[in-house]
């Protein structure tokens, strides 16, 4: 005798695994099958006791499904399901028995072989009744239309106490009387008969034998034969779980915990209405199933590890787990016993979170502050970074260095070709950046986003990105998993983007990114740096002259409509964004356009030194003057600049490693149109340190010297000052005003030689003794 029923399931959409019945009373093994080729090898195999035939699909691929059913009919039962109520037991092959089900119902293996196993007109019902009874625990029995009894299972006796044979053509109110609990999913069901009251379990309270109440589980289902329509059910004892209940009510009042109890077997024998709510079963229903049945995801898990361990070594277990098809975390406290487990669990996913919040946290803050060192000590490296290689090479080694990131690399932006062309890199050897990347929004990297964007651009997970583009399969052959592109700018002007790669996927969180922004100016400002000390130490510089046009700008059209010109005779910086410019002003200018020129929000203030009638001397104070503030971006100076009837002309001087062509396009982009008439190299006279003493020397009356001298080693240079001018004055034995009177003759002196600037008119050097 076969130790299981075996169901063969014929079905137009074999794909799907069937919903496999368990529990006690099932015994079940269910084979599917696609075609009726397959299923008549199957029968002749011997390897079914039971054939179920889905009707739903396309009946004419059941071709040859009548002559299968005519040999095999005799030895095996075929049952057809069905979804459509308008079907009946004549439309199925040799008109065999028709199961009606609901919409999305799962087909009932087990009950249709609870029915088989005990409807004698199916066929050998002794034969397929001892197989299926072997294994049976549930009572089965089967009614008909009246609710009269057809059939019993062995189980049926062993339960209730009735004689075999007994039940038979009593009502079915014998075992389950009338008010022993809701009759409306009792048969008949009424007169729609709804298949979806079909296997609905229902508390029942029913009688034995002897009259006694025992409390059962029932569910019925429908069938149709060419004899009729009748009705088998399966009636599950629950009294044992009851008793059980009872006697742990008083200890489950006060368990406030979620909790099962498990057999021996792992089946569940016990679910608490907590518990239920927590891993989302029915507490009735579930009883008697396999708790890896009903939660296969927990096969070989922790779970099922700790379970298996406690009942092993009889010895309790206390583990935390998450749970994805429940999307929980469990704190679970097991207690082994002979026969069975008691779990008790809790849902502690959101401590969990906030741990697990609080620790990202903690990271990032660590990560934070460990990049916040690396950015103070890049910051303080490249103040004595000899030129701008060092600058870029500095940026990368430091970065890596610091273990935050995997590597990294500095490209140098190009605005002739629109590029971003690499500089210098750090990390693996294996790491290769690419050597040009194009600067556009539009382009899938992020290096070329953050020069067209002049922002920072990342990407935090680049296994989500098209592998197949060679920077990202690069990166990711590397082990990068995130990657974030930082512009390198100072003052409107582009100097390259530094990229930077991470091995966790999320690296760049919007704290690390803002801290990684500060690289923007720092590492700009050190390149501005050092190119303008490059400007100041070069043996030769190149000069420009460029005509710029703008009707639209502010002064160059004050200066066209009131018929002037002006010429820019020189320039002092008071700090890196506010400058004094002298302009000469020729053409009769009046005080309507000095108002004008006052009235410009760049201008803080205008004061006329000198007016002759056709000329005029004035000095105006400017918060970041366009033109110079771009040159002076760029390592330059103004030379000359005459403004005259909506233009002016520009000659500038810069430095030989300056980018001509990222000055002339800063200009155009703020003026309307720029011309560059000349470009040509001019060499700086050399001057040695001995020459230039010697003229100071002889420049300077003894009085002025002994002055500078006393001034310098007395501290007066000093922030703040050791001495001031009256303690130094009497160390001279002279007066205060007089030492200041030397003092700013020197000072004169001395700057006039050294920038090569012309003093304003003054009256002639001579000792302070001789003027009154």
């Amino acid at each position: 005798m076969t130790e299981e029923f075996r169901v063969l399931y014929l079905t137009a959409d074999p794909t799907p695994e069937p919903e496999l019945p368990d529990g006690p009373g099932s015994g079940l093994a269910v084979e599917t099958l696609g075609s009726v080729d397959a299923l008549d090898e199957r029968l002749r195999d011997g390897a079914a006791d039971c054939v179920v035939v889905g009707e739903d699909g396309d009946r004419a691929s059941w071709e040859g499904l009548a002559a299968v059913h005519d040999t095999h009919v005799d030895r095996v039962p075929f049952v057809h399901v069905t979804t459509d109520s308008d079907r009946d037991a004549s439309d199925v092959v040799g008109d065999g028995v028709l199961h009606t089900l609901s919409e999305d119902q799962p087909v009932p293996f087990r009950e249709l072989a609870a029915y088989v196993s005990t409807s004698g007109d199916v066929t050998d019902t002794a034969n397929r009744f001892a197989v299926f009874a072997h294994h049976a625990q549930d009572g089965v029995v089967t009614v008909d239309t009246d609710g009269h009894v057809t059939e019993t299972n062995p189980a049926t006796r062993n339960i209730f106490g009735f004689e075999d044979g007994e039940l038979v053509g009593k009502h079915l109110s014998t075992l389950l009387p009338e008010d022993g609990g809701d009759r409306g999913l009792l048969p008949p069901f009424g007169s729609d008969d709804d298949a979806s009251r079909q296997w609905q379990p229902v508390r029942y309270t029913a009688a034995d034998a002897d009259g006694n109440e025992v409390p059962v589980l029932v569910t019925f289902g429908r069938f149709e034969t060419a004899a009729g329509t009748h009705y088998t059910g399966v009636i599950r004892d629950v009294s044992q779980r009851e008793r059980l209940e009872s006697e742990l009510e008083s200890h489950l009042e006060r368990v406030t915990d979620a909790f099962f109890a498990l057999d021996s077997e792992f089946r569940f024998r016990y679910v608490n209405e907590r518990a239920a709510e927590l891993i989302g079963v029915d507490a009735d229903s579930v009883i008697g199933d396999l708790v890896w049945d009903r939660f296969p995801a927990a096969v070989d898990s922790r779970f099922q590890d700790r379970y298996e361990h406690a009942m092993e070594t009889q010895r309790p277990v206390s583990f935390e787990e998450y749970f994805p098809p429940l999307s929980t975390w469990f704190s679970v406290q097991a207690y082994p016993s002979e026969t069975g487990l008691s779990v008790y669990f809790r849902d502690v996913t959101e401590r969990k979170e906030r741990e697990r919040a609080l620790e990202r946290q903690r990271d990032e803050l660590e990560g934070l502050a460990q990049l916040n060192r690396v950015l103070q000590s890049v910051n303080e490296t490249l103040v004595n970074a000899a030129n701008r290689t060092m600058v870029e090479r500095t940026v990368c080694d430091q970065l890596v260095d610091s273990s935050l990131f995997a590597a990294a690399w500095l490209g140098r932006v190009d605005s002739r070709r629109d590029t971003v062309e690499l500089a210098t890199s750090a990390g693996p050897n294996e790491f290769e950046p690419a050597a040009t990347v194009p600067v556009s929004e539009a382009v899938a990297h992020p290096a070329g986003e953050a020069a067209a964007s002049q922002s920072v651009e990342r990407v935090r997970d680049l296994s989500a990105l098209d592998a197949s583009s060679p920077w990202v399969r690069a990166a990711l052959d590397c082990g990068f998993a995130s990657v974030a592109a930082v512009p390198v700018t100072y003052k409107g002007s582009q100097y390259g983007v530094v990229t930077v790669f991470a091995t966790k996927p999320d690296a760049f969180t919007d704290g690390v990114v803002e801290a990684l922004s500060q690289l923007r100016s720092v590492v700009g400002l050190a390149i501005n740096a050092t190119e303008r000390r490059a400007a100041l130490i070069a043996d030769g510089t190149v000069q420009l002259e460029l005509i710029i046009r703008d009707p639209s700008n502010p002064m160059f059209q004050a200066v066209a409509e009131h018929g002037v010109t002006a010429e820019l005779e020189g320039a002092t910086a008071l700090d890196d964004h506010t400058f004094v410019e002298y302009f000469t002003i020729t053409g009769s200018p009046g005080e309507t356009l000095f108002d004008t020129i006052r009235s410009f929000d760049l201008v803080e203030g205008l004061s006329v030194l000198d007016s002759g009638g056709e000329e005029a001397l004035v000095t105006m104070t400017v918060v970041d003057p366009p033109i110079s503030t771009l040159l002076a971006e760029h390592g330059g100076t103004v030379r000359e600049i005459v403004v005259d009837d909506g233009s002016a002309e520009l000659v500038a001087e810069l430095p030989k490693s300056a980018s001509i062509r990222s000055l002339v396009d800063s200009f155009e982009a703020m003026f309307e149109s720029v011309d560059l008439r000349a470009k040509r190299e001019r060499k700086r006279p050399e001057r040695r340190v001995s020459e230039f003493r010697s003229t100071l020397e002889e420049q300077l009356t003894d009085r002025q010297h002994e002055a500078l001298s006393a001034a310098l080693r007395g501290g007066y240079f000093e922030w703040p000052r050791e001495n001031d001018a009256e303690e130094i004055a009497a160390t001279l034995g002279i007066s205060s005003p007089t030492f200041h009177e030397h003092l700013r003759a020197a000072q004169q002196k001395l700057f006039t030689d050294l920038l090569d600037v012309a003093p304003s008119d003054r009256e002639p050097d001579r000792p302070a003794s001789d003027r009154s």
